[in-house]
């Protein structure tokens, strides 16, 4: 029965009531570059709203979750593992940690980052950083779920991905190996995706048009779903993940929704 495999979950064909009759509260907080930030200004724009939603008149996108779940995005532009440190955006970021946690929900915290610290300093940089997040978050009583970047949207001329990014992507994943922590292999995915998809559709999910990094309203309605049907597919029948079935076969298929 197809609902009792991996593509069945993300698919999003598991019954809502056994989905959620397993689930507890739970909440969750997410850290990152502007990747997964909520895009409000050109040269910004993530996948976090199209996870949590927006009620921003200007782009009122729906969330993938069931309602009042409380979905808290920290990420922040340009940020690295260092500088969301460094500016003060961790402190907000583990204030909502250490909220969620005292009102009893199970928090979940997302941590990708890759784009900026790729500019400025080696994978093992950043893979030090993670490392000093994961325990901070555990410490909370809080659950850290690593996450891969997004790819950026350049290809070659035979229609595969300019992958600059491979090697933090690499580090996310020895991390979360190291540290035994979930993680959400969107670097994998969204690049499948976007090759299947092919250039044209694939930058019609641009911030702008020669932004090949960032998401518009569509794009982050794909890979904000995307990301729910990884946690689906990591926690099975555990979240507060409601089903989008017809993006999530698009999503699985290569074939595009916008």
């Amino acid at each position: 029965m197809l609902c009792s495999t991996v593509i069945g979950v993300l698919l999003g064909c598991l019954a809502p009531a056994a989905a959620l009759s397993r689930s507890v509260p739970t909440s969750f907080v997410l850290v990152g570059d502007s990747t997964t930030a909520n895009g409000t200004i050109l040269n910004s724009g993530g996948w976090g709203n199209g996870f949590c939603g927006s009620t921003n008149i200007t782009a009122l996108t729906p969330s993938s979750l069931v309602k009042d779940t409380p979905c808290i995005n920290t990420a922040k532009n340009g940020a690295t593992t260092g500088s969301f440190v460094a500016d003060g955006s961790w402190d907000i970021a583990v204030a909502a940690i250490q909220a969620e946690v005292a009102r009893g929900r199970r928090t979940l915290v997302t941590l990708q980052f890759g784009h900026n610290d790729m500019k400025i300093a080696p994978p093992e940089s950043m893979g030090a950083n993670l490392t000093i997040m994961i325990d901070q978050i555990r410490s909370l009583g809080a659950e850290p779920v690593l996450v891969t970047s997004l790819t950026r949207r350049n290809f070659f001329d035979n229609g595969t991905i300019q992958d600059a990014l491979a090697p933090w992507a690499d580090e996310t994943i020895l991390i979360s190996q190291q540290q035994q922590t979930h993680l959400l292999d969107l670097h994998a995915h969204s690049i499948t995706y976007v090759e299947a998809i092919g250039p044209d559709a694939a930058h019609r999910l641009n911030r702008s048009p020669d932004d090949n990094t960032h998401l518009n309203e569509n794009g982050t309605i794909v890979f904000g779903r995307m990301v729910a049907d990884l946690f689906r597919a990591s926690f099975p029948g555990e979240l507060p993940i409601i089903s989008n079935p017809g993006l999530s076969f698009n999503i699985s298929h290569g074939i595009p929704s916008y």
